[in-house]
């Protein structure tokens, strides 16, 4: 065990004391660490000294509770700092038999984080600190342009190029589906759907994906080819087998007549015995290479029904590839499109802002983010407003934009966003947006 002073113990009593009121205020809640001391103050020595193995950080579960050394688990939910203190203390000199002079000193070591969602550039989990407030932490989050009303150059041509790449990209993957399909309905070329507004698809993204399609047909085509080859081969062995196993079957039956003329010579007293014994060798010899012959020929037909076997199994390999890759470009499509769709609503939200003068701050009218704080969860939660609220550890903010007031305004609500920005050639000319937006 580490010990410390007389000196020591008066300095941390007074930090503790200057505390105090923070710590009577702070509740604990799920998702805080705390930091676990225990002293003991030792009368004789005039000294207090410190437990070292009950030293711990203690992590509030999601059901609110902390695991104390020797008590077990501890209900520590919406308790004051003091409070677990004193619980954790008494536990300990009721569990271990120590006198009244041991004292457990609980801090907060990491507080629980606070949450920002909504109209913010990065919206999550950051850390709490005390005196954090609402303005200070949608400042973390990248609360910006749309924020606070005001857009800047560097902003325009961020999203000009977000807008750009997310049509590419978008672009790319509907091609792909289409060279996917193609391949899997056995076309040559791609059938390409019309686009939105009429114009053509791009010449060099069709050229590059046809050139692909063609370069899956032929190679498949080669392969194809090379199982037909085969099994033309083989079909041509079995040809010549049959031919080979017709010529046998003749020369079998002439063995067999010279055998049977051989044996009847012998009966007669004409010829030797040794004359049958060789006329039945050639029989069996002749015989022999007839099982042979008709091996090969099941072995011919055994490779063509191989063959077949491959082709189906070619055919089936690159279906089932083709599908699975089709699944896969169409759920990138879809995650596509959705982030196009988002940036086109929030590009025309900021040429509304352009257009009411909000880009150059000339309009004094345009409203602040309306935030709103939940404190709490369950039927104690509470909702606050104001951007100078205090947080409080696990605070949820949600950031919101007002919306825009005005005929620009009206007009952009009643739009699609999937067709993209209204075009400058269709608005007054007092009205066209920027050129960096009009382009999209």
């Amino acid at each position: 065990m580490s010990t410390y002073g007389w000196l020591f113990c008066v300095f941390a009593g007074a930090g503790l004391l200057s505390s105090a009121a923070r710590s009577d205020a702070y509740r604990i809640g799920a998702g805080d660490v705390l930091s676990l001391r225990v002293l003991e103050w030792q009368p004789v020595e005039g000294q207090a000294v410190e437990w070292d193995a009950l030293r711990a950080n203690l992590t509030v579960d999601s059901e609110g509770m902390v695991t104390i050394p020797f008590l077990g688990r501890i209900k520590a939910d919406d308790l004051s700092l003091p409070d677990l203190s004193t619980v954790v203390a008494e536990g300990l000199q009721d569990r271990l038999a120590v006198s009244a002079s041991l004292d457990a000193v609980i801090e907060v070591a990491t507080y629980r984080p606070v949450y920002v969602a909504g109209a913010v550039r990065t919206p999550g989990e950051y850390p709490f600190r005390p005196g954090l407030t609402v303005a200070q932490l949608v400042a973390q989050a990248g609360g910006g342009a749309l924020g606070t009303g005001t857009l800047d150059a560097r902003d325009m041509l961020t999203r000009d190029g977000t807008l750009r790449l997310l049509q590419l990209d978008a672009e790319r993957l509907a091609l792909r589906r289409a060279m996917l399909q193609a391949a899997i309905d056995g076309q040559e070329t791609l059938t390409l759907p019309p686009r939105q507004d009429g114009s053509a698809w791009p010449a060099d993204l069709v050229s590059s994906e046809n050139r692909v399609l063609r370069l899956r047909n032929e190679r498949r085509a080669r392969e194809l080819l090379a199982l037909d080859d085969q099994i033309a081969l083989l079909e041509r062995e079995i040809e010549v087998l049959n031919e080979r196993s017709a010529a046998m079957e003749r020369l079998i039956d002439s063995a067999r007549k010279e055998n049977e003329n051989a044996q009847s010579l012998v009966d007669r007293g004409l010829a030797a015995t040794a004359r049958v014994s060789e006329t039945e060798r050639t029989v069996a010899l002749v015989e022999a290479q007839s099982l042979d012959v008709s091996t090969a020929r099941l072995r011919a037909r055994q490779g063509i029904t191989q063959a077949e076997a491959e082709k189906l199994a070619l055919r089936d390999r690159d279906l089932i590839e083709d599908t699975r890759e089709l699944q896969r470009v169409e759920e990138e499509l879809a995650r596509a499109v959705s982030s196009l769709d988002t940036q086109q609503s929030l590009a025309i939200a900021e040429s509304g802002l352009i257009l009411r003068g909000g880009a150059t701050g000339d309009d004094p009218a345009l409203p602040e983010p309306e935030v709103t704080i939940l404190r709490g969860q369950g039927g104690s939660a509470i909702r606050l407003t104001g951007l100078e609220t205090p947080l409080e550890p696990g605070d949820v903010v949600s950031v919101t934009m007002p919306r825009l007031l005005g005929q620009w305004s009206d007009d952009l609500a009643s739009q699609d966003p999937a067709s993209g920005l209204q075009p400058a050639a269709s608005l007054p000319a007092d009205q066209a947006p920027p050129p960096a937006l009009a382009s999209q």
